[in-house]
């Protein structure tokens, strides 16, 4: 299991950032740090985009007559007209706000895009769906960072105090595009809290928009405490039956909780009336006091969701910290 930690805040160091050539030609240099990681983060989900939109989907093809399709064709998610995948090196020369970001991160998004296009197919056939898309700035920010295994690395992680760490992101600007007087040289350090010792990792997954940091590494073996099998049956009364007679339940809402969904339902319901009333169409996210039952009803919802999550993952974790290695055996009361 990866080790996620909260972003405290980041520090720029070295020379300033250069983020491209604006509209009239003029270099653009920034010491801001909330700027650059929101650069970094634009710039990895631009090159995130440039790969997803080489993958292909099948568009049927009709019949002008008759209308029924008569055939399936492969097409790029990024249109017929979608130009070839280019390199990193030809993707920084022809967009120069990209020139100066980092390699660990650009090449990242090879192997990121590859797998949850694959994921994403997979879990499609299985419970359905739509096809993966395209990364979108509005649905949040983030960056992945190779963590290379010299000293000299990129996303190095270093301790600072008992709790207080910092992970330290290092950058180079384009010799063209140094600023004057100024060295190429920069860094990002995000000071993150830290509640355990960090093992080692292979990268940093970054989600500025939550200001929390992933460290991606192996997950530590759960120690065994039991020495046989155990049978699990699934009931409608209660959540697990186990054979050595133990009963499992899951937490359930309470009276209080389901009332007040049940208000804030009906509440959407009178004003989902009263805007199509208003505006003569379904009209949902249009007013101010709707968005605000809805932002309660959610916070709710997801309350109950969390805990019913929470539950699943301590009990299965338990469960499977008794049982032996050997595979587990079905038993029910039924004969």
């Amino acid at each position: 299991m990866s080790q996620k930690v909260r972003i405290n805040g980041v520090k720029h160091t070295g020379a300033s950032v250069f983020l491209g050539v604006d509209r009239c030609g003029n270099p653009c240099w920034t010491r801001n740090p909330e700027r650059v990681m929101v650069w970094l983060c634009d710039g990895w989900r631009a090159r995130f985009n440039q790969r997803r939109e080489q993958r292909t989907r099948n568009v049927p093809v009709k019949d002008d007559a008759t209308g029924e399709v008569v055939d399936w064709v492969k097409e790029p998610l990024g249109g017929p007209d979608v130009p070839e995948l280019i390199s990193d090196r030809e993707a920084r020369l022809q967009c120069s706000w990209m020139a100066g970001i980092p390699a660990p991160i650009l090449s990242s998004t090879d192997r990121i895009e590859n797998t949850e296009w694959f994921a994403g197919l997979k879990r499609r056939k299985t419970i359905g769906g739509r096809i993966p898309g395209f990364k979108s700035r509005h649905r949040g920010l983030g960056f992945v960072c190779w963590r290379n295994a010299s000293r000299s690395g990129n996303a190095i992680f270093h301790k600072t105090g008992r709790k207080s760490d910092v992970v330290v992101i290092t950058g180079m600007n384009p010799k063209r595009w140094v600023k004057p007087g100024e060295k190429a040289h920069w860094r990002i350090i995000v000071h993150v809290r830290v509640g355990q010792e960090i093992r080692p990792y292979t990268s940093v997954h970054v989600d500025w928009t939550h200001r929390s940091l992933v460290f991606v590494n192996m997950p530590l073996p759960l120690p065994r405490t039991g020495d046989g099998a155990i049978g699990l049956d699934r009931g409608c009364v209660h959540t697990l039956a186990s054979s050595d007679g133990t009963f499992e339940d899951m937490p359930k809402p309470s009276k209080a909780e389901l009332k007040r969904l049940k208000y804030l339902q009906r509440r959407m319901a009178r004003q989902d009336h009263v805007n199509e009333a208003r505006s003569g169409r379904t009209a949902k996210f249009v007013s101010k006091r709707r968005r605000k039952t809805l932002s309660r009803f959610n916070a709710l919802q997801g309350r109950i969701v969390r805990r019913r999550n929470d539950w699943i993952e301590k009990t299965t974790t338990r469960l499977a910290q008794k049982t032996s290695l050997s595979p587990w055996r079905t038993w029910t009361s039924r004969p």
